[in-house]
């Protein structure tokens, strides 16, 4: 008989439809159940109706198939809000988007993405102590006296290997959950102030006859949105923007300009302006004056033509060397003094920073016996501080300015060159070959991007330190690299949230393993 194909038959998302807002998840999103179907709505709290719009989006909810059973969805009307609903304390929160989770109570949104992440690695550390305890099926063959081929001896030897392997499971499964059950609740949290907390931040350009409009792009829209004073970003950094749009719009090439980033360090603030074309002498007569006027450090970032002809961007301070002393950028990571430029990354939250780097050193109690690697070390934020403490650290990152800096900082605080070293690698390409990597290390810590950091956690398997503490922006990234870790015989001993970022979806969070005892 022939067969026809026919497509797969598509769900049609209701118009609209009423809802009721049963709990939160991992990015504060309203969860709301209805007919089967499970729907993720954007500024919706717990106990709040409202009708809203499903539409597909990428991840989760809304490829619209007839599998489907989730869809993101849009409040068109309130029907019912919660009293615990804050009132909009920035006229541009609708259009602006960065604090999307304004409207709820901080400690409310805090324990909507703990519980997110706790429910992610419960997964993760079930799925990886799977991996690492199961065996293979059982190929009894019984213990029948009957003839090698009798039917009913092959038939017992099955209900024999059943039963091992059902017992096996079993075990199996009780060891994981009770693993799971271990890590059940974060050791520690690490709340932030939600307002005056961000040192760093990008500000995006818009030309608008003839004139441009420093602000942030849009969350949904990407449009930018003019801003002349933001909550979340420190004193200083505000204190900057009008100034910085008088003297933007001031250059001649202005056009030229991408963007512009601010970075309020423990010493002076910087400013730094990406260019498309090399600065001219009358706009860098400009910026200097800038510069002397409001006490900050100017830099560009500017096409540079290398003697063989390459073109690559560096950047360039513009400054009175004269009174460089004077306006010196550096951020304080615990006791060491970190000196930096506009363009370094720095953690944006500098009290979580702190604190978070104390939490560091808890876990990997220096001393003068330990030899302790650091991968994705930047600019030396975790290594200096470990070092000063007594160990002794190798420092790894892929960016070399900053792996030059990070060498010079050592020497800057008085950290003997045997006591931290810091090389450059690229932790996502081969490099297992390289000297440091041929070394023996009592701790690992890594503090990876948001793609994770897997091949560095597949290494791990190799160099198998006796602990290992892992800083993750991406709790999506981090179970990733935890189901590797537990596979490859580690566990995990504990988990604390840093909540670097009030108001967003985002959350940090801090991972340690030790090896699993046989």
């Amino acid at each position: 008989m022939a067969r026809f194909y026919t497509s797969e038959k598509k769900v049609t998302a209701p118009k609209a439809l009423e809802v009721e807002c049963e709990s939160l998840d991992i990015q504060g999103r309203g969860v709301c159940k209805k007919d089967g179907m499970v729907y993720f709505v954007e500024d919706l709290m717990p106990s709040e109706i409202a009708r809203v719009v499903p539409f597909a989006s990428n991840g989760v909810a809304g490829s619209l198939s007839s599998k489907d059973k989730f869809f993101s969805a849009k409040v068109t009307k309130y029907i019912k809000t919660s009293d615990e609903r804050r009132a909009q304390s920035c006229p541009l929160q609708d259009q602006c988007g960065g604090c999307p989770l304004e409207h709820l109570p901080y400690e409310t949104a805090l324990s909507a993405k703990i519980e997110g992440v706790a429910s992610l690695l419960r997964k993760s550390v079930i799925q990886g102590t799977k991996e690492a305890k199961s065996t293979k099926v059982s190929t009894a063959k019984g213990s029948s006296k009957l003839g090698r081929n009798s039917t009913i001896k092959h038939t017992l030897a099955k209900k024999q290997a059943a039963a091992k392997n059902a017992a096996k499971q079993k075990e199996l499964d009780a060891v994981c959950i009770q693993a799971a059950d271990l890590i059940a609740e974060p050791s520690f949290v690490l709340r932030s102030d939600e307002v005056g907390y961000r040192r760093a931040c990008r500000l995006a350009i818009r030309g608008d006859h003839g004139k441009l409009h420093l602000g942030f792009r849009g969350a949904k829209t990407k449009d930018l949105v003019p801003v002349t004073n933001c909550e979340v970003l420190t004193e200083r950094n505000n204190a900057l923007l009008e100034p910085l749009k008088a003297i933007v719009n001031r250059m001649e090439s202005k056009k030229s300009i991408g963007h512009v980033e601010l970075l309020d360090s423990d010493g002076a603030v910087g400013v730094l302006l990406r260019m498309t074309e090399k600065l001219n002498a009358k706009d860098e007569l400009l910026l200097k004056d800038f510069s002397k006027e409001y006490s900050v450090v100017v830099s560009v970032l500017e096409p540079f033509k290398q003697l063989d002809d390459t073109e690559v961007v560096r950047e360039r301070i513009i400054t009175d060397e004269s009174d460089e002393d004077a306006r010196r950028m550096f951020v304080m990571s615990n006791d060491c003094k970190i000196f930096c430029s506009p363009s370094s990354f720095v953690q944006v939250n500098g009290k979580l920073n702190h604190l978070m780097i104390e939490q560091v050193l808890k876990e990997v109690e220096p001393s003068s016996e330990k030899k302790v690697l650091d991968l994705f070390s930047g600019l030396g934020n975790f290594s200096l501080p470990v070092a000063k403490a007594g160990a002794t650290v190798v420092g790894i990152d892929i960016v070399s300015d900053m792996v030059r800096r990070a060498n010079e900082n050592a020497k800057e605080n008085g950290i003997d060159a045997e006591k931290a070293r810091f090389f450059v690698a690229d932790l996502e390409e081969p490099f297992e070959s390289q000297l440091w990597a041929k070394d023996s290390y009592d701790v690992v810590v890594m503090d990876p991007g948001r793609s994770g950091a897997k091949r560095s956690v597949s290494f791990m398997g190799k160099l198998k330190p006796k602990r290992i503490i892992m800083i993750s922006c991406n709790p999506l990234a981090a179970a990733r690299d935890c189901i590797q870790l537990i596979g490859s015989g580690y566990k995990l001993d504990s988990w604390g949230a840093i909540d670097m970022f009030p108001r967003t979806t985002h959350i940090e969070i801090m991972l340690v393993f030790s090896p699993e005892q046989k």
